[in-house]
C-alpha cells in the first residue's frame, strides 16, 4: 500500500523555493510535499535543479525565496545539524583515515558511550550486509561496500529524513542493480522518509513511490512511476522518460488524427493545435499474426530485427506514412509463435488506448 493510501501526514514540505546564481535561475518557485515514510525520486537531466533542491533541504545552501518545513517545523534557515537528516553522496565521502566502525559512529553522541556505539555499528553493518567489517578501512573496500558504509553512517542517528544524492551512479551496473533492490528493501523496513536525486530513469521508476520530474528549475510532473511512464503530462516528460515512437499528425476529428494516408483514433483528448505529434511506447505497438480491417491497423515492412535479450526490437516502415519509422519491442515467446524476417509485410496495430498526442513539431 502506498503512503498516500495510509493517510499519512506530510513529513517534508517546500513552498515556492527559488534559487538564483547571478542571472541563472536554478530553482523557480518549486513547491513539493513528501509524506512520512515515502520514497521520492527527483529525476531530471543535468542542470535541472534537482541537486540544488537537495542542498537547500540539507541546509548546505539557502534559498532566495520560499520556505522548507520538516514535520511542520520551519527549517528554511536552520543549520544542517538542526534538520534531523542523514545524507549519502555519490562520492561516498568516507574518512580514509578512520575505520569502518569509526566512520559509522562519527555522528553518534555522547562520545564516551563507546559500548553502545559499538552495538549500534554492529547492528547497522548487519543491516547493510557488511557484518564483521568494523576494523576495515575504506581503501580495503569495493565501491559497493563503501556505499553501504556511507548508508550505514547516514542511518546511524536514526534520522527522520534520508537524503541520497545520486548514491548509485558511480557503481558498475550489476552492483548498482543489487544495491538498488537492497536500498528499497531497507527503506521499507525502516519506514524512513527518503528523497533521492537521480538522472537514471530506470532507477527512479524501479525504486520510488513517487517520481518528481524536473526541468529548467521547475517541476514538470509528479506521479507514481506508472503514471510518469504511462501518462506523461508534458512533451518534456514524454521525451525524457523511456523510449517512444513519434509520428507527425494533423487533427481530423474530435479524437481523430491523420498520419500520412491513415486515419487514427485516440482515446485521449487532443490538444487544441492543428499540428500534432503522436506518442506511442515501442512495447505498445502490436504486430498481428494476420491482416484484419480494424481501426488503427496499418501494414508495415519489417526493416530490421535486433535481439536484446528479454526484448527484441523490431524496426518497421509503415506503408502510407512516407519517411516514418516505428519501433516495436516484443518478447521471445511472441517471435517463437510468429517468426519475423526482414522484408516481410506485417499488420501492425497502434492501440487507441495507448496513443497520446502533443502539440508541436518533432521532438529534439
Amino acid at each position: 500500500m502506498k503512503p498516500a493510501e495510509n493517510g499519512l501526514s506530510d513529513h517534508l514540505t517546500m513552498r515556492g523555493l527559488s534559487r538564483r546564481f547571478g542571472s541563472f535561475t536554478a530553482l523557480d518557485a518549486v513547491s513539493l510535499s513528501i509524506r512520512k515514510g515515502e520514497f521520492v525520486c527527483l529525476l531530471g537531466p543535468s542542470g535541472c535543479g534537482k541537486t540544488t533542491l537537495l542542498r537547500l533541504i540539507a541546509g548546505l545552501d539557502l534559498p532566495d525565496a520560499g520556505s522548507i518545513a520538516l514535520q511542520a517545523r520551519d527549517i528554511t534557515r536552520a543549520a544542517p545539524a538542526q534538520r534531523d537528516y542523514g545524507i549519502v553522496f555519490q562520492s561516498y565521502a568516507l574518512f580514509p583515515n578512520l575505520s569502518v566502525a569509526d566512520n559509522i559512529a562519527y555522528g553518534l553522541k555522547p562520545r564516551h558511550e563507546r559500548q553502545r556505539h559499538r552495538l549500534r555499528v554492529r547492528e547497522l553493518l548487519d543491516m547493510v550486509g557488511l557484518p564483521g567489517a568494523e576494523d576495515k578501512y575504506p581503501a580495503q573496500l569495493s565501491g559497493g561496500q563503501q556505499q553501504r558504509v556511507a548508508l550505514a553512517r547516514a542511518l546511524a542517528t536514526s534520522p527522520g529524513l534520508l537524503l541520497l544524492d545520486e548514491p548509485l551512479s558511480a557503481l558498475d551496473a550489476r552492483v548498482r542493480d543489487r544495491l538498488r533492490e537492497e536500498l528499497k528493501g531497507l527503506q521499507q523496513r525502516l519506514g524512513v522518509t527518503t528523497l533521492m536525486v537521480t538522472h537514471d530513469q530506470e532507477e527512479a521508476l524501479a525504486i520510488a513511490d513517487r517520481v518528481v520530474v524536473m526541468n529548467a528549475g521547475r517541476i514538470e510532473q509528479i506521479g507514481t512511476p506508472a503514471e510518469i511512464y504511462r501518462q506523461p503530462c508534458s512533451r518534456f516528460v514524454a521525451e525524457f522518460v523511456g523510449e517512444a515512437n513519434w509520428l507527425p499528425a494533423t487533427t481530423s476529428g474530435v479524437q481523430e488524427v491523420r498520419v500520412g494516408n491513415h486515419q487514427l483514433r485516440l482515446d485521449a483528448a487532443l490538444p487544441p493545435a492543428p499540428a500534432l505529434q503522436l506518442f506511442l511506447r515501442p512495447e505498445d505497438v502490436i504486430i498481428k499474426p494476420r491482416w484484419e480491417n480494424a481501426p488503427n491497423t496499418v501494414l508495415a515492412r519489417v526493416d530490421n530485427i535486433s535481439f536484446g535479450g528479454a526484448l527484441t526490437r523490431i524496426r518497421l516502415l509503415p506503408e502510407g506514412m512516407p519517411g516514418q519509422v516505428l519501433y516495436a519491442e516484443v518478447c521471445p515467446g511472441m517471435l517463437d509463435r510468429q517468426p519475423l524476417v526482414p522484408g516481410e509485410i506485417v499488420p501492425v496495430e497502434l492501440p487507441a488506448a495507448r496513443l497520446l498526442a502533443f502539440a508541436g513539431d518533432l521532438p529534439c
